[in-house]
């Protein structure tokens, strides 16, 4: 069928907009069907200059931020190989870092695997409902409708109280019985508890703690075996923390999701997970945002798993690429800082800079002021050629 000329003069351009506005997203695809090897026993090293980065500013990196004594361990890797590794005073290549909150995230890793396989129908199902034979403190409507989904993104609703826990006999009671300070979902507050209940359910719906399901199926293919992982007193893995692993093994996690959960030719964790997982479900004004127990790094177009004391992993799937810090527990640093002045300048050939909030305000006048312009172009050429 015909398309007249006057609406492909008129559309086009429209078109032509919309894909400056709208890029393709495949450049930031998973590359699992290319890679060509898999780290199950360790990481290939190669100079970074192989894989388009700059190892002299690598390493005036390094050498920058182990000077304060807070980051102790720092690693990168590029198209799946390690390009830099350097370790502090007190720390190696076979070093267990308490990785503190990032353990929530991993968290997030195994309670997808008890909704692949149908033990936890879905996101939406009360918390509630999966302790039927416990008897709940402090009723309220509010709690009774409180979701896995609010767990998984910190609105529960719950008053915090995960400070507290680890002085409790039933750390889960306790949880359970803590008053609501606001309607689920109205509220983004970081709350321990939430990811202490989620390893919950996977033991009560499983029948097997956290720990034994994170090792199974993701750690031994992956060949994770040096780890230690705290648990309640009731066997109940610790959802919020509790976790220790090397910084190697720390960056294979990260390296699970670049690879949209595939593994050597294995789904450990499915896709679609991945993507709810790294999802912005509440954004800050400050250009971050959280999904399901992981960090969404908007000025750096990644995602992160965070820990205290400056404990990091780092995922930036455009530049195929992972960082891993190891730091002290209680020193913080500004990350972001880091990509303008040290990491994109030294990814050779690479013009990408750290997003500004701006943006998201030029972006779109430009954009509109650009279709405007093109419209009225196209309109003048159309009545110009209409026949008198």
């Amino acid at each position: 069928m015909a398309i007249h000329q006057k609406y492909l003069i008129v559309f086009v351009p429209l078109l032509l907009t919309s894909l400056v506005i709208f890029p393709e997203t495949s450049a930031i695809q998973s590359l699992a069907s290319e890679r060509d090897y898999w780290p199950n026993v360790s990481w290939r090293g190669v100079i970074p200059e192989v894989q388009g980065m700059n190892s002299s500013l690598l390493e005036a990196f390094w050498n920058l931020i182990r000077i304060d004594g807070n980051v102790q361990g720092f690693l990168v890797i590029r198209n799946g190989y390690l390009l830099y590794e350097g370790y502090g005073a007190g720390s190696s290549i076979s070093h267990l870092w308490r990785i503190y909150s990032i353990t929530k995230s991993v968290t997030a890793m195994a309670f997808g695997l008890a909704l692949a396989d149908g033990y936890v129908a879905d996101v939406n199902e009360t918390v509630l409902s999966y302790f039927p034979d416990r008897t709940i403190q402090n009723p309220d409507p509010r709690k009774s409708n409180m979701t896995i989904w609010h767990l998984l993104t910190m609105s529960s609703g719950l008053e915090r109280s995960d400070f507290g826990m680890g002085t409790k006999p039933d750390w889960v009671q306790y949880l359970l019985d803590s008053p609501m300070d606001h309607e689920p979902g109205e509220f983004w507050n970081y709350n321990g508890g939430c990811s202490h209940l989620l390893s919950a359910i996977i033991t009560e719906t499983m029948g097997i703690s956290m720990e034994t399901l994170a090792y199974s199926r993701l750690f031994t293919p992956m060949g994770i075996s040096n780890y230690e992982w705290g648990a309640d007193p009731q066997g109940v893995s610790t959802g919020m923390a509790g976790l220790s692993l090397t910084l190697r093994d720390l960056a294979k996690l990260g390296y699970l999701f670049l690879n949209n959960g595939s593994w050597n030719g294995m789904q450990l964790i499915p896709a679609e997970w991945v993507t709810e997982c790294t999802h912005p479900f509440f954004e800050f004004n400050y250009g971050e945002g959280y999904g399901y127990q992981w960090w969404i790094d908007i000025p750096i177009n990644g995602y992160s798993m965070r820990g205290a004391g400056g404990m990091r992993l780092f995922v930036l799937p455009e530049q195929d690429l992972i960082l891993a810090f190891g730091a002290a527990p209680y020193g913080s640093e500004d990350y972001y800082a880091f990509f303008d002045d040290f990491i994109y300048p030294a990814i050779i050939g690479d013009t990408v800079s750290l997003w500004n909030p701006t943006d998201e305000l030029i972006l779109p006048g430009l954009a509109c002021a650009l279709i405007l312009s093109m419209v009225v172009v196209s309109l003048v050429l159309y009545w110009k050629r209409k026949p008198r």
